[in-house]
């Protein structure tokens, strides 16, 4: 059985996702602003609509949910759904799958709308 090229970017993909996925288990990136690479929150100290993510994603990978969802809600949602869809990939390529572009806008407009949910949220805080 040969791999073909699509199949080794799908599985660099995931080799890369789970290296990140370590390294987010074994280090906690710090609260202080001097590291944030957030351009938005450096010039208006406010979050954008995904500062944080990494942070959670980061207390994700260490197991604690609750501060994960506390930190950004979207985390745990969207770490599902990256994996979920890396998982389905293969069934896309055989036509086992088939997604309309029209829900494929759906479903990005529909991340779009949650993400400027969450951050007028927390920018009313």
């Amino acid at each position: 059985m040969r791999i073909t090229s699509t199949e080794r970017v799908w599985l660099a993909c995931g080799a890369l996702g789970l290296a990140l996925w370590a390294l987010l288990a074994v280090w906690t990136p710090p609260d202080d602003l001097r590291w944030s690479v957030c351009v938005f929150q450096r010039v208006t100290h406010h979050d954008c609509a995904t500062c944080g993510m990494t942070r959670a994603l980061s207390l994700l990978a260490h197991g604690d949910v609750a501060g994960s969802l506390a930190r950004h809600p979207f985390a745990l949602p969207l770490a599902a759904e990256v994996l979920l869809l890396w998982l389905a990939a293969p069934l896309a390529w055989r036509g086992s799958v088939r997604v309309s572009p029209r829900l494929r806008d759906r479903w990005l407009l529909g991340h779009a709308g949650v993400l400027i949910a969450v951050w007028v949220v927390r920018l009313a805080r």
